[in-house]
């Protein structure tokens, strides 16, 4: 979980908001506008119940959460990645940079959504502009894998290797703009990534059903016996009623939360966790992972 702040609640803006929500982030969003910011609650309901229409989201909520603010500074301030999406004007931008920057914290990243402008241009009023760059999510961003990245020519490698990472861990893939014209998805295409990935998202289900019909042995509760018992767990604390049910290498090492069972290590829950997967014996929603240690 990362903690994320947007800056703009328009279209674009709620829809960022949502998407990293989806994924398990903690996002705060501002606006100066109090009508916008008072409409956003009522949008992100309306994306989720699109997502679950189309068997995007089957969970009740989004993994992570959103909170709407009206001040900057308290938006900003503890963020580790800032997205700038206000409206696409160079005086707006610049000024938004330059507050930013000296009330969000040093390692922050700060990036610009624009779809036209000078990325050089929009920072160069800022406070260290070599954590800067531009982002630009495509439209309606959920499900959409692409993000454009455009680097000033004072952004740090540090600063493109911490997005790429942090996009790459939500299945995004960065790409540089091709020529002067940016892309654009029209509605066929983007209705074509929707497809794909809703399907790659039941073919995951459908695995996990799978592994777990054939991997998960004897995972009823069989009393208070300790772990070791010699005479009623055949020794130690190992074989395969202690393996992880996913991976089948590590032992079950988690507790899922708020189902309490204890069938995966603590990698494979983490992985269910962050897929907004289910718990493999009952698929209750996954809340959280607790890690346990076995003496």
């Amino acid at each position: 979980m990362v903690k994320v702040a947007i800056v703009g609640g328009g279209l674009l803006g709620v829809k960022i908001a949502g998407d990293l929500a989806y994924h398990g982030h903690t996002v705060k969003i501002y606006d100066r506008n109090m009508k916008t910011l008072d409409s956003i609650p009522l949008r992100i309901e309306e994306d989720k119940q699109e997502l679950k229409d189309e068997g995007i989201l089957v969970q009740a909520n989004y993994t992570g959460r959103i909170v709407c603010l009206s001040q900057l500074e308290e938006t900003v301030c503890d963020a580790e990645f800032i997205f700038e999406a206000v409206a696409d004007d160079l005086e707006v931008k610049q000024d938004v940079f330059e507050r930013v920057s000296h009330c969000c914290r040093a390692t922050a990243v700060v990036a610009t959504n624009t779809l036209a402008l000078s990325v050089d241009s929009i920072t160069q009023r800022m406070a260290h502009s070599e954590r800067a760059l531009g982002l630009r999510f495509l439209y309606p961003v959920y499900c959409i894998s692409e993000i454009e990245v455009t680097p000033s020519t004072h952004t740090s490698a540090e600063t493109m290797e911490k997005v790429r990472v942090f996009m790459e861990k939500m299945g995004k893939t960065l790409f540089l703009r091709s020529g002067s014209i940016p892309l654009i998805l029209n509605i066929e295409q983007r209705e074509s990534r929707k497809m794909a990935y809703a399907q790659s998202l039941k073919n995951q289900r459908n695995l996990a059903y799978m592994m777990v019909d054939r991997l998960v042995p004897e995972l009823a509760h069989r009393g208070n016996i300790l772990p070791g018992d010699p005479e009623l767990d055949g020794g130690s604390y190992g074989g395969e009623d202690h393996d992880c049910a996913i991976c089948m290498d590590n032992p079950r090492n988690c507790v899922l939360r708020p189902c309490h069972h204890m069938c995966t290590c603590n990698d494979c829950g983490q992985l269910l966790l962050n897929r907004r997967d289910g718990c493999p014996i009952c698929r209750k929603e996954i809340a959280e992972v607790i890690r346990v240690f076995h003496s």
